[in-house]
């Protein structure tokens, strides 16, 4: 048996104590950033080109609940905040959408090896995200994450912190055991809030520059496999 473990740590943060691995799923496991963009663009606008329009600027809204992302694109881009009934039928609609997007969009570069080698580890392997359980855990399965996956939490119309303070609570996990490795400054303000070490991944968009207190950026989990692990096939 290949024997795999961490380096020693770096900028501050040692792997050997950690024990739990949590992820945010959209632009970390899933490449489905600029699907979901897409998919954002057509709950609002029937127009290609309003559609494009939304895209880009859901784009820059990372590491918020789905709710504020739908308040933010109509506030934005139509003015009138959004009725009850109006908010209900767009969370719908981009369900449904989000969830054909989600489903086909490719894994990210490293996401299965890394998953198959925290398990071997014996590190529990959490996926969080802001995309609600029901339709998460649908996804994930078809996928065929959900058999790499220890504990799956999903989201609704609450920011992530609340979501990755929920996690800690109900596990009663100590942050200082944790990481968390996100794709956004609403999860580097998640861990910030929560005391978690942050792994930032950012594929070349400068999300987390002139931000400190994490580790990377790195462009995938590929990349930070290579630097944190020995002896994992594929990163010697």
């Amino acid at each position: 048996m290949i024997e795999i473990y961490f380096r020693e740590g770096i900028k501050g943060m040692d792997l050997k104590k950690i024990k739990v691995c949590i992820f945010d799923v959209n632009g970390v496991l899933i490449d489905s950033n600029p699907a979901n963009a897409k998919a954002m663009g057509k709950a609002f606008s029937d127009d290609p080109i309003m559609q494009d329009r939304i895209a880009e600027f859901y784009l820059t809204l990372t590491g918020i609940d789905r709710g504020s992302k739908i308040r933010k694109v109509q506030a934005h881009y139509f003015g009138e905040p959004l009725g009850e009934n109006e908010f209900v039928l767009c969370w719908q609609k981009l369900i449904d959408l989000t969830r054909q997007s989600m489903t086909g969009a490719p894994l990210t570069e490293g996401c299965t090896d890394i998953l198959a080698a925290l398990g071997r580890l014996k590190i529990t392997r959490v996926a969080l995200s802001n995309t609600p359980l029901v339709e998460l855990n649908e996804i994930l399965r078809a996928q065929k994450l959900d058999l790499l996956l220890d504990i799956i939490r999903g989201g609704g119309d609450w920011p992530k912190t609340e979501s990755l303070a929920r996690l800690l609570d109900e596990f009663q996990l100590d942050p200082e055991t944790c990481v968390f490795i996100g794709d956004g400054k609403g999860d580097l303000s998640a861990a910030r809030y929560t005391k978690v070490p942050f792994v930032a991944i950012d594929p070349d968009t400068g999300e987390f520059e002139g931000e400190d207190g994490l580790e990377g950026p790195y462009k995938n989990l590929a990349e930070w496999g290579k630097i944190r692990f020995v002896q994992i096939p594929g990163y010697d």
